[in-house]
């Protein structure tokens, strides 16, 4: 059975050229793309190094393990210029575009598939992502030739794409730099919210690209597994990270060691399997029975619904995420009059009703 198309493994530039790949070749070539891991950083702004690929570099080597070929490229100056087709890809500024989140939000480079669509076009956008402002999630959008234009007023670049052959080489290929003047390069930067802010998209993307890898490879066993979870984590804690940087606070100065260790992992993880050691971060003793029913009320009042009793972690909770992890912590401190440790900022305490109590306890809270 060909597997299915897991929208959350690409970034906003590969996603829709894994769409693409599975309607010219068939459901599951999107996983050809990631049997590629890698980690290279080049030079990027700031004296900041960057595991984000370039776009024409990304989109030339996606479609070469796709089996796509790309016929034409353009930059064109504005919607009049675009010709939607079957193989019609182009990437814009996400800030003008009003199906995603980041619509007069943010400024990104972001991708999409053009189709025509009676008197307009319509959007395809595989891009599954939680965001501040919102969740992202494939869809397609029905847009008039007027809608188009507002969307695109400083153009794009496009890409028309065809099929090849398709792909049947799953080698895979990993090539793993040293990580240590990456990470120190983020560690002693100057400045501090735009170092870690930028540490956001790069744990975020280093994550998806690793479940991506796994996922092609086939690579299921607990050592991948615990490794992706700790890939996940260490991402949420960056964030948090970020959050409390940017509001003047103190920072958590850990994440840069377990970056080191989730790099050097990656060796293993991907080469060499092994059974891992889990050790649990959350402890069994018992909280008073005041911090449990505060902290309790705060995530019923964030979240809309209270943990039931039988939750192992947030998670299990509808509506649940990253962003929500942030509000429930800042509403805790404000309300019980606490300021968390920065070494308390990791998800493994922060995603558990006992770890937010000990966080309370730790910061001096008695209720």
């Amino acid at each position: 059975m060909a597997e299915q198309l897991d929208h959350r493994l690409f970034d906003c530039v590969q996603v829709n050229l894994a769409e693409l790949a599975d309607r010219l070749h068939g459901p599951g070539t999107h996983l050809a793309m990631g049997r590629v891991l890698r980690f290279w950083p080049r030079p990027g702004a700031d004296a900041l190094p960057t595991v984000e690929p370039q776009v024409d570099s990304q989109v030339a080597e996606s479609a070469a393990l796709l089996g796509l070929r790309v016929t034409r490229r353009a930059r064109i100056a504005s919607a009049g210029e675009l010709e939607p087709g079957t193989g019609c890809y182009a990437v814009a500024d996400a800030y003008h575009l009003p199906w995603v989140p980041y619509h007069r939000k943010e400024h990104l480079q972001h991708s999409f598939l053009v189709e025509p669509d009676g008197d307009g076009v319509a959007v395809v956008d595989g891009y599954h992502n939680d965001t501040q402002w919102g969740a992202a999630r494939p869809g397609r959008w029905p847009l008039s030739r007027e809608e188009l234009a507002e969307a695109l007023p400083e153009g794009a670049l496009t890409f028309d794409i065809a099929a090849g052959d398709r792909p049947a080489d799953r080698t895979p290929l990993v090539e793993l730099a040293d990580a240590g003047t990456y990470v120190a390069a983020y560690a002693d930067h100057p400045d501090r919210v735009r170092a870690v802010r930028g540490l956001t998209l790069q744990t975020w993307l280093l994550s998806r690209s690793r479940h991506l890898h796994a996922a092609a490879m086939g690579l299921d066993t607990d050592t991948v597994r615990a490794h992706l979870d700790e890939w996940n984590a260490l991402a949420k804690q960056v964030y948090l990270a970020s959050r409390r940087v940017s509001a003047g606070r103190a920072e958590p100065r850990a994440v840069y060691d377990r970056l080191l260790e989730c790099l050097a992992t990656d060796h293993v993880a991907f080469t060499e399997p092994t059974e891992p050691v889990v050790v649990s971060t959350v402890d069994n003793d018992e909280v008073p029975t005041g911090v449990r029913d505060s902290v309790t009320a705060v995530i019923g009042t964030v979240l809309g619904t209270p943990p039931p009793a039988d939750a192992r972690t947030l998670g299990e909770i509808p509506g649940f995420s990253s962003f929500r992890m942030m509000e429930i912590v800042e509403r805790i401190e404000s309300d019980l009059g606490v300021e968390f440790a920065a070494e308390d900022l990791v998800p493994e305490k922060l995603t558990h009703v006992d770890g937010l109590c000990r966080a309370v306890l730790a910061a001096g809270g008695t209720r």
